[in-house]
């Protein structure tokens, strides 16, 4: 194969020959990443926002739980399958399919949290679930595969940064709204109508996202974009990449990166304020952006190795993450013997809790960071990376139905806490099967060969000759095969 060096020189040169084309900001990749920050601020960073609250701001978790077990089962079948849905309609017209379910269901929390009304949670968690799932791998294939291969970290932090902004608003409302309220209860249903309004302009805003095609980068490559192929072809596509050595011992990391969240979510319900509620889903979302920007930096940081960036990255967010999860396990075995009531930020001992609270979501969101760049580091293309980043949302979105599920009812959050180590600490080990694999010379990382491509159903007793890449691939900015 060729060096670095040359290929990056043909990479700058070679698609001038194809003529003058004229640039635009509007086909840039990082306007292409403020279109999905926006929606993800309007859309998921509401509804994290509401679910920061505790229990989307009800009184007891337990049928706002219920709802969240659903939209997450759903979520997680219509991810895992959204390369059928992409392969079919596109990335583009698959993402405005996926903003239609947020607003109804904090409408239905509006509606229960005022009337009480508990059918419309129900309708509508399936509604979000269903448009959820498309949206997630939509969105995740379009920050994975539009932007060059250099600045995935930044932007993965970028689009993070909107969805976290979303939370940061909302609690600012949240708090604004129920500052005074320094006991325990329902969140302002203004509040909930206030969240109604800003996520309906999620649909508008998703047409201006440009086709993968149409993207410009910066370094003059292409997106790759896969030729369609038939349902059978693409299922069985999906089917070697859940079994394939780079994503499939990812499976169990992905499952338990998320399963905390239920916990989190009713641990905050069952033991704050009001206030204290809208605090904490404020505070969350800014240490979330701090910590996942100075992920990002360092995941991009070309003078460390793609390999070492790997390593210690992952390294690192696994070890914090192990932590908070023990020093949950012990607050929770406290507040389990020694129930503190309803903690104000005036009551003694608030701190403890909170900055637990804070913390673990905060940890929660360098895992979400990690993961979806080391994907990316596995995989190229829009078809690939909608299959990739659809089993990573999918496989999460199973975790928190799991999570949510079990929190829907009284079942003890101190058991809680002790299946979610036990579930972070099986996964890990298979995880860095596929982790090591990221920046080896002969793995099938984003700068060489995809995991699958769809020429392999074309060609699939042909052996693969892994000749000296063309002017031309190099100029495509695609892997050679």
């Amino acid at each position: 194969m060729t060096s670095n060096a040359s290929s990056e020189s043909e990479l700058k040169h070679y698609p001038e020959e194809e003529g003058n084309v004229k640039r635009s900001f509007y086909r840039s990749t990082f306007f292409q990443i403020i279109v999905v920050g926006l929606i993800s601020f309007l859309g998921p960073g509401l509804w994290n926002a509401t679910n920061s609250l505790g229990a989307g701001g009800a009184l007891e978790p337990y049928l706002i739980n219920a709802g969240n077990s659903i939209v997450f089962a759903l979520m997680g079948l219509l991810c895992i399958s959204s390369a059928l849905v992409v392969n079919k309609i596109g990335v583009k017209y698959t993402l405005i399919l996926g903003t239609l379910g947020w607003a109804p269901y904090s409408a239905s929390l509006y509606q229960n949290n005022r009337y009480g009304t508990e059918w419309f949670v129900i309708l509508a968690a399936v509604i979000c679930g269903l448009s959820a799932g498309l949206y997630w791998a939509a969105e995740g294939a379009i920050v994975l595969s539009y932007p060059e291969h250099k600045k995935r970290g930044r932007y993965l932090a970028i689009w993070l940064a909107f969805k976290n902004s979303g939370q940061i608003v909302g609690g600012a409302i949240n708090l604004g709204v129920n500052v005074h309220r320094s006991t325990g209860g329902k969140i302002s249903y203004a509040t909930l109508l206030a969240f109604v309004c800003l996520q309906v302009l999620a649909l508008p805003i998703s047409f201006i996202i440009s086709n993968p095609e149409k993207v410009q980068r910066e370094d003059r490559t292409k997106v790759k974009v896969d030729d369609k192929t038939t349902t059978v072809q693409q299922i069985k596509i999906l089917g070697r990449t859940v079994v394939s050595k780079e994503i499939g011992f990812l499976l169990p990391l992905f499952f338990s990166s998320w399963f905390y969240w239920g916990y989190a979510s009713t641990f905050l319900t069952l033991y704050f304020s009001v206030r204290a509620r809208a605090l904490g889903s404020f505070m969350s979302a800014i240490s979330g952006v701090i910590a996942t920007t100075l992920l990002g930096i360092f995941l991009d940081n070309q003078r460390v190795s793609l390999k070492k960036r790997a390593r210690y990255a992952g390294a690192f967010v696994t070890t914090v993450f192990s932590g908070f999860l023990i020093w949950a396990l012990i607050i929770q075995h406290h507040y389990t013997h020694h129930p503190p009531g309803k903690l104000d930020w005036l009551s003694p001992g608030f701190g403890r809790g909170f900055g637990l609270y804070i913390m673990l979501n905060t940890a929660g969101n360098l895992v979400q960071n990690y993961l979806y760049w080391a994907v990316g580091s596995l995989g190229d293309g829009t078809s690939q990376l909608t299959r990739s980043t659809g089993l990573l949302r999918g496989i999460e979105s199973w975790g928190q139905c799991a999570s949510f599920g079990i929190n829907s009812s009284k079942f003890s959050p101190l058991y809680t806490v002790v299946i979610n180590i036990v579930f972070w600490a099986v996964s890990i080990p298979p995880a860095w099967i596929s982790l090591n694999q990221i920046g080896n010379k002969n793995s099938q990382h984003v700068d060489r060969i995809p995991v699958i491509s769809n020429a392999d159903l074309k060609h699939e007793n042909e052996k693969v000759s892994h000749q000296e890449p063309s002017k031309e691939v190099y100029a495509q900015g695609l892997p050679s095969v």
